[in-house]
This record gives structure tokens, C-alpha cells and sequence, in this order.
């Protein structure tokens, strides 16, 4: 349905720590969301609070939230199907002086055999900051989780954010991974300056790229799997084996009428790296990455950039990869670092 916005609130690092070791109470109330009644109030506070942090993608899920709000028919449906969306149909508000200046969604994802949480858009009014409200709804939303038979609580967290990653930790969350969003605006990017004692590093002119060729699907499905978690991957509408060559992969790309395209680095006869195009319905087209990223830097440039100017459409592109992984080589095909987020989950015994 729509971005979903991962951030927390900006809190003091020792404040943090100490509210939730003292257990302080502030006075307001905490409450389940109610999406009638807090939908577009909701929307009007994580605007407030993630105003600098906010892409396209972030724009227009706010919009999908006040549309929402103003269709009480539309609100019925999607509650019924709750857990087929990202709109923020659970979690908790904190209200008090008579508003919401809280907010906490927890949205469910559900396997055959392992039920987890997402917490999301935890968003405090600049005003309320600092008297432990972020803690107590994080509190409400791990009961609420563990009762419910989860195995586990994941969150996002920006990296820069040390106090909220301070309190998470003190909750009990553990560190599972730093990944980086990349965004490529065609028209609109610097290369990255490279000392010309590097430069080399870079041109890499013995460096070729080519439509993937069908025998390189084992190595590449090898890479997804290093730069793509299997366990980080469950916030993602697709697989990598939708990758896949041959028939099998055509039909699952058929059925989530999405569109592909493959390209392969080459340095003499050695595979390099794999980069894939996915279409997407959000504001920027996908792109995966399949590397050691131990390779050159130079041929990883070359096979962005040529990515950059054949994809099927000129849409900006989007690539997320592991923290501080291969980012001379992305930054210098013109990508811009958007931000740095922390996975962390929490595990229930």
C-alpha cells in the first residue's frame, strides 16, 4: 500500500535509559489506535515529526493515510484485511492536553509457522518529547506482541539516532543488520570526486557488460542470498526467485505483474557482479545488486551506470545494500546516499 515510514523519536540518550529504568509514568493516556478516529491526525503528526526525513514514497503514503481517513467504507475493508496492508491499522497513541501527540503502528507479518511485529511511524510531538512516551507505548506493543504468540519484534531505526538506539537496546531489541538506500535521479546527480591516485580503481577499462546469460543464475542467487538476508527480506513484496531464468520465473513475475531486466560484469572471463531492474509502483524502480563486493570497484560503477541508462524506463531507481559495502563504487555511478537504517529485533523466549 505504500512506504513505510521507519524512524523513532529523537530522544536524549540518558533520559532514555533512565526513564525506562525508573519506569516513569507521565501522565497522559495510552490507547489502541482507533483508524476513524486517529487516521488523519496520525498522518498530520508523522509529517510533523519526520518533515526532513520524508521522500515521494513517504509523501504519498500520508496522502493513502488522509484518503483513508475521509472514506469510511475504505476504512471498513482494509480493517477487515489488516494484515495485507502497511496503512497503520494497530498500535497505540499516546494522548494528552487533549490530543494525540503519540503515535506507535505495529503491523503484523504472518508465515506458516512464525508470527512477527514491525513496529513503525513511532512519532512523539516535538512539544512531549523527553518524558518517556516512546517507552511506554514500545512497552505496550512487546506485551501486546508476546501475548499474541509472536516470535519475535523487529524495528528501523536511523543510524544517527543514538538516543532511540539506546532505549531499544535497553528494551531488549539486539542489533541484526545496518542497510543503506540509494537513490538515483536521472539528470540529477555529481560523481563522487576520486583522488587521482585511485582513478584507476574506478575505469577498470578491461571491464564489459552484457545481458545476463541463463548459467549464471546459481552464482548470482548465491550473491542475493549474502547481500540479501533471507531473514531481512520479509518486508519485500518479492522474492529473488523471481529472478530466476526459465519458466518457472516467468510465471511468478507474470502473477506480481512485475518487469525485469538482468546485466552481468565481466573482467576478462571473470563474473564480477549481477544487477537486476525490477519495476515498482512506488516512485522509484528497484534495483538488486548480486556481488562479493570484494570485486572491483571500477566494474561495479560500470555495470550501475549502464543500468542507469537501459532500464526500461527513466525512472529514479532506488538500491538498498549492505552498510558501507561497495558505497565508493554506488556513490561514484551518481547514486546519493538517502539514509543508514538499523535492523533490530527483539526475540521472545
Amino acid at each position: 500500500m505504500g512506504a513505510i515510514l521507519h524512524d523513532s523519536e529523537s530522544v536524549n540518550l540518558m533520559t532514555a535509559i533512565s526513564n525506562l529504568a525508573v519506569n516513569i509514568q507521565p501522565s497522559g493516556n495510552l490507547r489502541p489506535f482507533d483508524a476513524q478516529r486517529d487516521l488523519r491526525t496520525v498522518a498530520d503528526l508523522v509529517e510533523l515529526c519526520f518533515a526532513d526525513n520524508l521522500d515521494p514514497d513517504g509523501q504519498r503514503y500520508l496522502q493513502q493515510m488522509r484518503a483513508a481517513a475521509s472514506d469510511p467504507s475504505y476504512l471498513r475493508w482494509t480493517r477487515a484485511f489488516a494484515k495485507g496492508t502497511s496503512l497503520p491499522l494497530s498500535g497505540y497513541v499516546w494522548e494528552q492536553d487533549d490530543k494525540v501527540v503519540g503515535n506507535l503502528t505495529l503491523i503484523p507479518f504472518f508465515s506458516p509457522n512464525y508470527r512477527y511485529y514491525l513496529i513503525a511511524n513511532v512519532a512523539v510531538h516535538p512539544d512531549y518529547r523527553r518524558r518517556g512516551i516512546a517507552g511506554q507505548m514500545t512497552t505496550r506493543a512487546l506485551d501486546y506482541a508476546r501475548l499474541r504468540g509472536a516470535r519475535a519484534v523487529w524495528l528501523h531505526v536511523r543510524q544517527d539516532n543514538a538516543g532511540a538506539i539506546a532505549m531499544y537496546a535497553h528494551a531488549g531489541f539486539s542489533e541484526r543488520a545496518r542497510r543503506t538506500t540509494w537513490y538515483y535521479q536521472h539528470g540529477h546527480h555529481d560523481a563522487l570526486d576520486i583522488d587521482p591516485d585511485h582513478l584507476q580503481e574506478f575505469s577498470m577499462p578491461g571491464a564489459r557488460v552484457q545481458r545476463r546469460r541463463t548459467s549464471e543464475w546459481a552464482i548470482q542467487k548465491q550473491w542475493l542470498d549474502m547481500n540479501y538476508p533471507r531473514e531481512l527480506r520479509w518486508h519485500v513484496s518479492i522474492s529473488p526467485r523471481s529472478f530466476r531464468p526459465g519458466i518457472s520465473g516467468f510465471f511468478r513475475r507474470f502473477f506480481k505483474d512485475i518487469h525485469v531486466q538482468h546485466w552481468s560484469v565481466y573482467r576478462e572471463q571473470q563474473l564480477l557482479g549481477v544487477l537486476t531492474w525490477q519495476s515498482a509502483y512506488n516512485y522509484a524502480d528497484h534495483l538488486w545488486l548480486a556481488t562479493d563486493v570484494d570485486s572491483g570497484a571500477g566494474a561495479l560503477t560500470k555495470l550501475l551506470q549502464h543500468a542507469c541508462q537501459h532500464s526500461a524506463l527513466s525512472r529514479p531507481l532506488t538500491l538498498e545494500f549492505p552498510a558501507g559495502k561497495a558505497a565508493k563504487a554506488i556513490h561514484f555511478a551518481g547514486f546519493t546516499e538517502r539514509q543508514t537504517l538499523i535492523w533490530m529485533e527483539l526475540k521472545f523466549k
